[in-house]
């Protein structure tokens, strides 16, 4: 039939036309070409990383550590001791408490200007130390009864730990030492005092310290002995010549170190005999006399404490350790119990009392960061 519509293809046996069966055959060719270039661009990717991911997987551990535990609340933190207690008191601390007791009551015999009298009250910080070695005291608190609070502080911006005061002021080198461990002064030279046992009035020239029977007596300087022996109301006395004219004698002695005799030279703090109460007495005690081409002076003037300022450069150093003390002080509590003596002072005390102190300590731990 002319000018009608175009003759369509004739559908195959299976119910397709020839044209669809074309396009569905350039599908399933497109669709082979994308899977096959999928796939070898795949294997050229997976080549490319493979030498890459085995270098890192060899460098890595084969277990990861675990984290280190994390710093103990207290770590670089140094353990002080503190304690405090009555010059006088009954009871002994233990352990290295009493090491500090006895290094504290030796430092401020010394450094005081009367000696450490018996009712004093004293605060300590020391640092420990492990056995053989004894705690070293780093700060000391000391309220003695009718004198004025004081405080001391170990200090070594030089390399040397002195003991420093409040102002920053440390003792001048003296070549004199004490006759005893510990001064406890129970009667100074008095050239009007009235005596114990004359009961009238006689000078008093030299100066008691009380202290145990048997307690060691150095000699105070270097010199040449020139007396060992009894000596009247002095009792077993020994004598020493020292340069520029001074003697000292060191009286009522209990006995005299082995071996000693006149003209043996002596050297500083050697010992030379043992406390005792031989002669006019009324206990044990040293009695420690001076004198200068044969005319008696006060004694103690030979072992006064000189001072001087700290050197500028070491002052900073020495305010902001002194500032750490402190805190350390403060926060340590009155001794168990801390009964006070008043009144007994300078006294001499009776051999039953025991004129050594034995103090009672109340320890606690103090912590504070050293830098």
């Amino acid at each position: 039939m002319r000018g009608g519509s175009p003759k369509r293809p004739e559908p195959t046996s299976d119910g397709w036309s020839p044209r669809t069966e074309a396009s569905v055959w350039l599908g399933l060719g497109l669709l082979a070409v994308g899977v096959v270039w999928f796939t070898v661009r795949a294997v050229e990717i997976d080549r490319s990383l493979g030498p890459a991911s085995r270098q890192l997987a060899s460098a890595a551990p084969p277990e990861a550590s675990p984290p280190p535990p994390p710093p103990a609340p207290d770590a670089g933190a140094e353990r002080h001791l503190a304690l405090a207690w009555t010059v006088g008191a009954p009871g002994e601390p233990a352990g290295p408490l009493a090491s500090v007791r006895r290094s504290a009551e030796e430092l401020l015999a010394r450094r005081l200007p009367r000696g450490l009298r018996r009712g004093a009250v004293i605060r300590a910080v020391a640092e420990p130390a492990a056995a053989p070695k004894e705690p070293r005291v780093l700060a000391l608190d000391v309220r003695a009864p009718g004198q004025p609070r004081a405080r001391f502080y170990r200090f070594g911006g030089s390399g040397t730990r002195r003991l420093v005061d409040e102002d920053g002021r440390e003792p001048v080198p003296n070549p004199w030492q004490a006759p005893l461990a510990t001064l406890r002064r129970t009667s100074p030279f008095n050239p009007k005092r009235m005596h114990p046992v004359l009961h009238r009035v006689r000078p008093h020239e030299g100066t008691d310290y009380g202290a145990p029977t048997g307690t060691p007596v150095y000699a105070a300087l270097e010199g040449t002995v020139s007396w060992v022996g009894p000596h009247g109301g002095h009792g077993n006395w020994v004598a020493i010549k020292h340069d520029n004219g001074i003697e000292t004698g060191y009286a009522h002695l209990s006995r005299f170190a082995a071996g000693l005799k006149r003209g043996d030279h002596v050297a500083t703090h050697q010992l030379i005999g043992y406390v005792g109460s031989t002669g006019r007495s009324t206990g044990p005690h040293l009695h420690f006399s001076a004198s200068r081409n044969g005319v008696y002076f006060d004694a103690e003037t030979l072992l006064a404490t000189r001072l001087r300022e700290l050197p500028a450069e070491e002052r900073d150093a020495f305010r902001a350790e002194k500032g750490e003390l402190d805190r350390e002080l403060d926060d340590i509590g009155d001794p168990l119990p801390a009964a006070s003596r008043p009144g007994v002072g300078d006294e001499p005390a009776s051999p039953a009392d025991d004129p050594v102190s034995q103090p009672r300590a109340a320890a606690s731990g103090a912590r504070r960061q050293r830098r």
